[in-house]
């Protein structure tokens, strides 16, 4: 089966091979003056359509801005309402993260392609339940359903009709009634965690590379249990006029890991991105990533604490996962493993060695956490008595075992 995103377009070279292109002038006519209109794009089938969900949103945003290719005027299809939805100011649209926005814009983009032009006052139940079915379809026999595909389209039909309510348009109210009683089945949790002697043949396999980043990304996410965005950030379009920070194509660099964040007595302290809380460690109380962050030259212990060996920038998401996913593969780690399942193996990994379940909450920043993490000093205390227990089975475990 073909492969197929928004604004993407497949060259077949003379000598065989494919090339693949993301073409502004694929998404809308009127790209004058948008200054990227042909993108060569690399990677999986995935890693492709992820970068062209990318490049449209931007695109998209660039011509709400511009007041072009956009249809502000409700004329009763669902492409319209999610027009409103997309370029209203007003609109929460507005008020997510650059990350969580393209995410957005692929379950929309799929709504607007398939059953956009379907006028809502015409809808009912059934036809949501039909959509729901179809966009679970698996793209050929054999392969599996594509339920959080058609799960995250639907939450976000929603979304859009519930903003619909919010400005007042008759059909919505009808519409938000019926999607209220309705339930879609939500994908299954993911089960995979990196253990710990996974982490560690990436760290050992990164830094025989000559990738300290990777090795020291790696132990942050596994040993601190830090998000991912927390340890190498993220990148989103810089609005206004740029003073300071790290900017770069008109992109600036937030939210990821700086040495000022790690004191001199190697105390980590940074506040969270997705809930503003702090989470605080002692990255000596992990051997493998103390001895990590101990390679870096003290002079150079300055800014971004996880930058590219290639750029000298910090990581943007995909060429980050991109290279963990080379070392990872070298380091006999599975496929169906991912960077992201790093944390999930630290709060693993705490728990078989008898952590406290508060204890790893704190240590986590899990959203539910209590007040009493706003106390630096006692969230220090129990994130060093959940690195304690689990250093201390990695011991036991890895203690060879004598016939007696």
């Amino acid at each position: 089966m073909e492969l197929k995103a928004t604004g993407l377009k497949v060259r077949r070279r003379g000598n065989g091979t494919v090339a693949y292109y993301w073409v502004a002038s694929a998404v809308s006519r009127d790209t004058a003056g948008y200054p990227l209109k042909t993108v060569r794009v690399h990677g999986d089938e995935d890693e492709i359509r992820h970068r062209c969900t990318i490049l449209t949103a931007e695109l998209k945003e660039w011509l709400s801005q511009q007041d072009k290719g956009q249809n502000k005027r409700y004329d009763g299809t669902l492409k319209s309402l999610i027009r409103l939805y997309q370029t209203t100011p007003e609109s929460p649209y507005n008020r997510v993260k650059a990350n969580t926005r393209a995410m957005y814009d692929e379950s929309l983009g799929l709504l607007e392609k398939s059953v956009g032009a379907r006028r809502l006052g015409k809808l009912t139940g059934l036809d949501f339940i039909r959509w729901y079915n179809n966009f679970k379809l698996p793209t050929s026999s054999g392969k599996p359903e594509r339920q959080r595909r058609a799960y995250k389209a639907m939450q976000l039909l929603r979304i859009v009709i519930k903003f619909g309510v919010v400005m007042n348009i008759a059909d919505c109210f009808r519409l938000s009634t019926i999607l209220s009683g309705m339930e879609f089945t939500a994908p299954a949790a993911r089960t995979k965690s990196i253990t710990y002697d996974q982490a560690q043949a990436i760290c050992e396999t990164a830094a025989k590379k000559g990738l300290l980043s990777i090795a020291i990304a790696q132990a942050l996410q596994f040993d601190l249990t830090l998000r991912q965005i927390d340890v190498i950030g993220r990148w989103e379009k810089a609005h206004g006029p740029v003073a300071g920070g790290i900017v770069d194509r008109g992109q600036r660099w937030v939210d990821g890991l700086l040495w000022s964040h790690i004191d001199a007595n190697g105390v980590l302290s940074k506040p969270t991105s997705k809930t503003g809380q702090t989470a605080e460690h002692d990255t000596r109380a992990y051997p493998m990533l103390g001895q990590l962050l101990d390679m870096i030259p003290q002079d150079e212990k300055v800014g971004p604490v996880i930058k590219s060996e290639t750029t000298g920038l910090p990581y943007r998401y995909r060429y980050f996962y991109k290279i963990w996913r080379e070392v990872a593969t070298e380091a006999g780690v599975p496929k169906d493993v991912w960077n992201r399942d790093s944390r999930a193996g630290g709060v693993t990994e705490g728990s078989d060695a008898g952590a406290d379940i508060e204890h790893l909450r704190h240590h986590a920043n899990h959203k539910n956490i209590q007040t009493t993490t706003r106390y630096n000093r006692k969230t220090l205390e129990k994130t060093r008595h959940v690195a304690e227990l689990r250093v201390a089975r990695r011991k036991t475990v890895n203690t060879p075992k004598t016939d007696v």
